[in-house]
Parts: C-alpha cells; sequence; structure tokens
C-alpha cells in the first residue's frame, strides 16, 4: 500500500489542503477535507506528518468510487480488502462527512462489508481489533463557517487506518495551562498551523524566527519540533514570560533558545544572518485592532527583517479583517488593517515578498484574520 490518505478537519477544509501541499507538495484532492497522497507511510512520512495541526485520520489508501449502487460498493470494498487485509482481526468503522451519499448507510455498509471480510484468520473483534478498516461516506457539506469554493462530487473512500498515528491533542499546553499566561495568547492549533504552512516540500526548517512572541504560544509548538528559536519581543513583562514558559515547555537540552528584549527593526542586528529558518509570528495590532498604522508599520518592518535574516525564508503570519473576508471571495478587495488587501499586498511585494497564501480565520463575530503566507519574491 503506497498511497496515503488524509482525513482533514472540518474546521478549516481550506486551510487543511494548503497545509498539506505545504508539507508534502503534490496531492489528489477526492473531496474538500479528503486528500490523496503519492507516498507509502514510513518514518520520514511520520516526521512530516506528525507538523500537522488539521489532520483528522490517517489510512492505507484502498479506493473511492463515485458509484451510488449499495451491492456494488460492498463488493468493491470487500474485494478491496479480501486482496490487502493482513492476518488479524479487523473492525469496520465508518464516518459520514456533510451529507452523505444518498441510498447509502454507513451502518449496513459497516454490518455488510464486515459480514464479507469474517473468516477464521480475519474474526470480527469491535472493542481491539488488530486493523480498522475505515469506509467514508463524503457528501456535500453545509453551514461550514469557513467558505470553500472546491467543487467535487460526493463519493465513498475507504482504506486501513494507520495504527501508529494518533490526531495531534494538545492536552497540558493550553494558553490557561502555562506558567505564564496573558489574554492575548494564540491557541496551539492555530499556532502550529502557522508553523507547518511555513514548510516547503523536502525541506525541514530548523530555526524559527518570532519577532512579537509575546506569551511564545507559536514558539513552544516550533519547540515542540525540534526546531532553534530565535524569539524577541518589546515588552519586557513578554520577555520575561516566554522565558518562563519555554523552559516549562522544553524537554530536550540540544535546542538552542534564545530570547531578548528587541525591537522588531532591530532583529536583523540582533540575529544576524541564518539558513533554513522560518518567520511565524502574530503582530500587534494597536489599540483598534484592525485599523491600525502602527501595526502595519511593525508588520512590514517585520517583511524588511526577515529578508536580511534569511532571503530564501517562509513568513506565516495572520492580520485583522472584517468578517466580511470569511466570504473568501478571490476577487474582493476585502479590507485588512484598516486598508484594501491590494494595498498590503502592494506593500508585501515592494518589500521583496509575494503572498502565497490568503486564507481568512473567523475569530468573532465582527473580526476574523487573514492567513497570509509570504515567500521571497527571487
Amino acid at each position: 500500500m503506497s498511497q496515503s490518505l488524509l482525513l482533514g478537519s472540518g474546521w478549516h477544509p481550506p486551510l487543511f489542503r494548503s497545509e498539506i501541499n505545504a508539507l508534502f507538495g503534490d496531492m489528489k484532492v477526492l473531496h474538500p477535507r479528503i486528500v490523496l497522497l503519492e507516498e507509502s507511510i514510513d518514518e520520514i512520512f511520520f516526521s512530516r506528518i506528525s507538523r500537522s495541526a488539521l489532520v483528522d485520520d490517517l489510512l492505507h489508501f484502498g479506493g473511492h468510487s463515485f458509484n451510488s449502487d449499495f451491492e456494488s460498493i460492498v463488493d468493491e470494498i470487500s474485494n478491496w480488502c479480501k486482496e490487502n487485509l493482513p492476518s488479524g482481526s479487523f473492525a469496520v468503522r465508518s464516518k459520514k462527512l456533510g451529507s452523505g451519499v444518498e441510498n447509502i448507510s454507513r451502518r449496513d455498509l459497516e454490518k455488510e462489508v464486515g459480514a464479507k471480510l469474517f473468516s477464521e484468520i480475519n474474526p470480527v473483534n469491535l472493542h481491539n481489533p488488530d486493523f480498522e478498516i475505515v469506509i467514508i461516506v463524503a457528501g456535500e457539506v453545509e453551514g461550514e463557517v469557513h467558505r470553500d469554493s472546491l467543487e467535487f462530487d460526493s463519493c465513498i473512500v475507504w482504506g486501513i487506518r494507520e495504527n501508529n498515528w494518533k490526531k495531534s491533542d494538545y492536552l497540558g499546553r493550553q494558553p490557561m495551562e502555562r506558567p505564564f499566561f496573558k489574554p492575548i495568547s494564540l491557541e496551539p492549533r492555530l499556532a502550529k498551523l502557522l508553523i507547518s504552512l511555513a514548510h516547503k516540500k523536502g525541506k525541514t526548517p530548523q530555526n524559527f524566527i518570532d519577532p512579537f512572541c509575546g506569551t511564545g504560544g507559536i514558539a513552544i509548538e516550533a519547540l515542540l519540533q525540534g526546531m532553534d528559536i530565535f524569539v524577541s519581543d518589546l515588552d519586557p513583562t513578554m520577555v520575561y514570560g516566554v522565558k518562563t514558559n519555554l523552559s516549562w515547555a522544553n524537554d530536550d537540552d540540544e535546542n538552542i533558545i534564545e530570547v531578548e528584549k528587541c525591537s522588531v527593526k532591530n532583529i536583523a542586528d540582533l540575529w544576524g544572518t541564518k539558513e533554513n529558518s522560518i518567520f511565524v509570528f502574530d503582530p500587534p495590532y494597536g489599540r483598534n485592532a484592525w485599523k491600525s498604522d502602527d501595526g502595519l508599520e511593525l508588520f512590514l518592518s517585520a517583511l524588511e527583517q526577515a529578508l536580511k535574516i534569511d532571503p530564501d525564508s517562509v513568513i506565516s503570519t495572520m492580520l485583522p479583517a472584517g468578517a466580511e473576508s470569511l466570504e473568501n471571495n478571490p476577487d474582493t478587495d476585502y479590507i485588512v488593517m484598516g486598508r484594501r488587501w491590494s494595498e498590503i499586498e502592494k506593500e508585501i511585494n515592494q518589500r521583496g515578498w509575494r503572498v502565497n497564501l490568503r486564507s481568512p480565520v473567523k475569530v468573532h463575530k465582527s473580526l476574523a484574520r487573514m492567513v497570509i503566507v509570504c515567500h521571497p519574491l527571487h
């Protein structure tokens, strides 16, 4: 089984696909939440997929079908399993995405496929099976918060779940569980997502740089991935707090951790030149969160400094935007940081960067944040 199937979070399917593209490159999209990779699941694959924030499940790919005839689907899945299911106990699990597939009951699929596969070498064990056959009945998703323009057909997808992979959980490192806490702290899933979006296929970043480190939420996630940490903040309280939090999170003495009080305008002098770096940050926005010229100036300073430190790096960040940006229409010139997006993008380009990704994330009713990933223009 040389293909891998990834099931993404329903929270933000477009960013799930962007994340997998950043980590692995080319992929085949079967459904907004299901992608297929031409890669077998091995140690290198595990190292990469562990960096994902939005993968909900990992399967050895079996097959997929757009057929809605129940008996044909049962036969197709059963025939594949008879050829590929190893000896040992099994259970058939099913998932329904969105509206599912018309005339297909996932519970009936479980029962019928299980009955066809049951044998002396493959007994059924619903509580502690050696292998789990997963069938995903994937249909139209309605009422999603984050608009997805991807066109697709309902389908049925199946495979064998990878036993050694577990979905990311963030128990023990939520903002309020850290020794130093402020309400501005970024929750760990979003922090990890910003880091994964800063990856490039075939390249694992070594240096993590954040010039607005705050309480260190993003830096903690980078530290847990084995990166060397170079973070700064102009607020001495935050500098003290992030040192406390990084010391609390660090269980590897080999990691380089440097924390300094510094203006973003001086970080190139502070850190010097580096290679294989990513710049991931949540910039301060000033008193009026999404209409701050000061906030824009700080963001643009970060772009300038990043290019001096590592001209081949990647920037991943979030900028405040109005709730209307959640419509995610690529042709609309949304307001970001109090200005038209076209103006912001022009400023980014003038500082030597191109926008590789722009995607809104809901914060609350009246505020969104625009996730921005920038690559060097050269």
